[in-house]
């Protein structure tokens, strides 16, 4: 087993990290949270100050953590505080299971190569429940020696594991993968609105769309449990869905490729924000169209 450390012990990176431990690996966490960093240490990890012991613990370090920013400043350091580079040496691995920019991703790893530490950009999909199960999908970039040596921990975290190229190409892979879930979950929604206001049972239109070409895994995940029943607590926050959403529009323009209808879907997630959604399910793009329409897809107390 590897001695393994896990920085970013969130809704993602917290059953992560625990499902890691309960394979049997040498874990070491660091904490801004007092009670998470108890948490961890009654279950048997080793608890570090700083995100540089961390490093100088472990042979190889997760994070998962929300931004760009939040990356660099980890693995590079800050005024503030030491970073993973600090201990960086060569046999050590940092493994990012963050979603970021893929040009962020290939920054760090150079830095970090330049001190002989390896780098893979592992971003993953499946939300919660995945990450408590162990059954995320894993979109991996960097070299094949470094993927194989991570491939026990993928094992461990992932149901479906993929190596798409060097580094960077994992988070290309996830941003497309955003791109695609962010503008189906806002057709689920301008769809559903659409239905009540030309006068069908929006969950009639659903048990449709269900047997029909406008089905897909968002949907069956998204529709009834969320946006039918009017309830978004979150499961992906909308806010990082807008992140998501900008990131793959800046790859895009970097690229000089046309995305007008991820263009028209940004726009939906800022709304959504703007109105005070950005801490709800991602679905809550849905209530945008609602509230343009002036139509409720679930009845309140007030309309019965």
């Amino acid at each position: 087993m590897s001695s393994v450390g896990f920085i970013g012990l969130g809704t993602m990176g917290r059953p992560m990290a625990r499902n890691l431990l309960a394979a049997g690996h040498d874990l070491t966490v660091y904490a801004r949270r007092a009670e998470v960093a108890d948490e961890f240490a009654a279950a048997g990890a080793h608890v570090a100050a700083t995100p540089a012991d961390v490093a100088r613990r472990a042979e190889i370090i997760c994070t998962c953590v929300s931004a760009d920013a939040d990356v660099e400043q980890l693995a590079l350091g800050s005024e503030e505080a030491e970073g993973i580079l600090a201990a960086a040496a060569p046999g050590k691995l940092l493994i990012d299971m963050s979603t970021i920019s893929p040009h962020t991703a290939r920054h760090v790893a150079a830095q970090l190569a330049e001190r002989g530490m390896g780098f893979l950009d592992a971003p993953v999909s499946g939300g919660p429940s995945g990450a408590k199960n162990g059954t995320l999908a894993i979109m991996v970039g960097g070299e094949p020696e470094h993927f194989r040596r991570a491939a026990p921990l993928f094992d461990v975290l992932g149901g479906n594991v993929f190596h798409h190229g060097p580094v960077g190409a994992g988070q290309t892979v996830k941003l497309v993968n955003q791109l695609i879930g962010a503008g189906i979950m806002t057709l689920i929604g301008e769809g559903l609105v659409l239905a009540k206001a030309a006068g069908v049972d929006p969950g009639q239109a659903a048990d449709v769309i269900s047997a029909s070409t406008g089905n897909s895994n968002l949907f069956q995940a998204r529709a009834r449990q969320f946006v039918l029943a009017g309830n978004y607590q979150t499961g992906f926050r909308t806010d990082l869905m807008r992140k998501d959403v900008r990131l793959a529009l800046d790859m895009a323009r970097a690229h000089h490729v046309p995305v007008p209808v991820t263009e028209a879907a940004g726009a939906q997630y800022d709304a959504a924000c703007r109105l005070g959604f950005s801490a709800d399910d991602f679905s809550s793009v849905a209530r945008v169209v609602e509230q343009a329409a002036g139509i409720a897809l679930t009845e309140t107390a007030s309309d019965r």
